[in-house]
């Protein structure tokens, strides 16, 4: 005879008898599983829907350096993972961590969250948009995992209606006719926005599998570009594991990551993350000082402080800033056109509370100042955006790269590898202090750029002079919070 578990009171049981309700539920299944009722339950209940689903899969996404980690390992849950010393590259917020570590499992075969291996029924995934913005990772060498939608029916395997990332906890199911009760309309919508926070996290309804995965259960590998397709086949067969099917986007008519596309720029990321933006600005300092060898013949400028009173003079001296001159954007945040940020920007340098760039000598002056002028150009040129208006655009630090490039390379005539690498690091990173304040940017990134503590005071100069130019109460924010990230640097430095 089948026991249905699901009817069963596990708790009253342990309470009864005095036995863990792990013990009771592990010897109902073993029963089960005895008389060859395995899936007896759960099939019967899928086939009610499994028309309907059949072809969808639930993803697990995750960074390529935790690929090795999961071949020697398979899939792990957190507590899983920690309980056997295992360490792997975490992207996840910390204190959604911190909820998941407490939240109840309140269906069998319990728990708490952490217990289990996360997976995701969209592909449009709010979660990964947020930690593409907050510049933490490295989207094109985040990778997914398809598994069939079938194997909700392991005993192992339960469900969600939303994501268990809120403070209010979703409802879990490990009835697959309960399947029903997930909005698919926000799990299938390909819009990357919600029309609201109930919204977005019932389109992160979750498939939960307790303890472990297989590896046998990847259906496919979905990746960036045929690069990391290649070095995935490359860590697969150092561990003489058979490899699954890898594909890009889309996959299952769905597509997963986040690009330029609006921008018509559809194999681009949305965002650089920390490790690629590095290489683009350490690559950046050694073209510019290659190029200076032969690309002088014709400079606009004598040297920097030359450059500054001519840009004084006319703005619109140098192509790139005549590219954001009068500029409009469409940004909550910013109430002034580009141009006229920029120059809020360089006046705001001046200011009597920002030591940091009163503290500086003359020359570290004039490259802050210069990089001031400069460290918009990124939102440009005017032709980059349909109707003529900006809009809020994370990535522009990366797009002033060739800019920064052409211009040191060819505009001016003098210039030192000392200045070429304060004015790249000032322009490629002047949002990296905001955003560590602001926005939950990592120190780790400010760590592995810093050079001494000069560099630092210069990046925190235009740092401020920038978030006053937007937003006056983010910069009372960072002016409070300066002294601890400093102390940090420092200690990151003497190491």
């Amino acid at each position: 005879m089948y026991i249905n578990i699901d009817k069963i009171n596990i708790h009253q049981m342990s309470l009864d008898f005095n036995i863990s309700q792990k013990s009771i539920l592990k010897s109902l299944q073993n029963y089960n599983a005895r008389y060859g009722y395995k899936h007896t339950y759960k099939e019967q209940n899928l086939s009610n829907v499994l028309e309907e689903h059949k072809n969808r899969f639930f993803y697990h996404f995750t960074h390529i350096e935790n690929l090795d980690s999961i071949l020697k390992n398979g899939f792990l849950s957190t507590n899983e993972k920690n309980r056997l010393g295992i360490g792997h590259t975490n992207i996840a917020n910390e204190s959604i961590q911190d909820r998941r570590h407490n939240m109840d499992v309140t269906c069998q075969p319990y728990g708490k969250v952490h217990d289990y291996v996360p997976f995701y029924f969209t592909t449009t995934n709010p979660m990964l948009l947020g930690l593409v913005n907050s510049k933490n990772i490295d989207q094109p060498l985040m990778i997914f995992f398809a598994i069939s939608i079938e194997k909700i029916l392991e005993d192992n395997v339960i469900f969600t209606d939303a994501s268990a990332n809120t403070s209010t906890p979703p409802n879990f199911y490990n009835n697959p006719s309960d399947l029903n009760q997930l909005d698919w309309n926000a799990i299938d919508k390909k819009a990357w926005g919600s029309t609201s926070d109930e919204e977005k996290h019932k389109r992160m309804a979750e498939a939960l599998a307790q303890k472990e995965v297989p590896l046998d259960w990847i259906d496919s590998i979905i990746v960036w570009n045929k690069g990391i397709k290649e070095l995935i086949e490359k860590i697969y067969k150092e561990n003489n594991i058979e490899l699954p099917k890898i594909t890009y986007q889309p996959f299952n008519g769905r597509y997963f990551y986040f690009t330029k596309f609006a921008l018509d720029r559809k194999n681009e990321t949305l965002v650089t993350g920390p490790y690629l933006l590095k290489n683009k600005f350490d690559n950046l300092i050694k073209t510019i000082i290659e190029k200076r060898k032969t690309n002088l013949l014709n400079s606009k400028f004598q040297n920097i402080q030359d450059s500054i009173r001519k840009i004084e003079a006319d703005f619109c001296c140098i192509d790139e800033l005549a590219g954001i001159y009068e500029l409009e954007t469409v940004n909550e945040v910013h109430n002034e056109n580009v141009s006229d940020h920029t120059l809020s920007v360089v006046k705001n340098l001046s200011i009597d509370s920002n030591d940091y760039y009163k503290n500086l000598s003359i020359e570290d002056k004039n490259i802050v100042k210069l990089s001031a002028y400069l460290h918009d150009i990124g939102k440009g040129p005017k032709s980059k955006w349909a109707d003529g208006k900006q809009k809020a655009y994370a990535d522009h630090p990366a797009d002033a790269i060739p800019m920064i490039e052409r211009i040191l390379s060819e505009d001016i005539e003098e210039l030192t590898e000392y200045e070429i690498r304060k004015i790249s690091l000032l322009v490629v990173y002047h949002d990296l202090i905001g955003d560590i304040v602001g926005n939950g940017r990592s120190r780790k990134e400010l760590f592995d750029i810093i050079q001494d503590e000069n560099e630092f005071n210069m990046l925190i100069a235009i740092s401020l002079a920038d978030v006053l130019a937007i937003k006056p109460d983010w910069y009372i924010d960072i002016t409070l919070s300066l002294d601890n990230i400093k102390e940090e640097v420092l200690e990151e430095l003497s190491k």
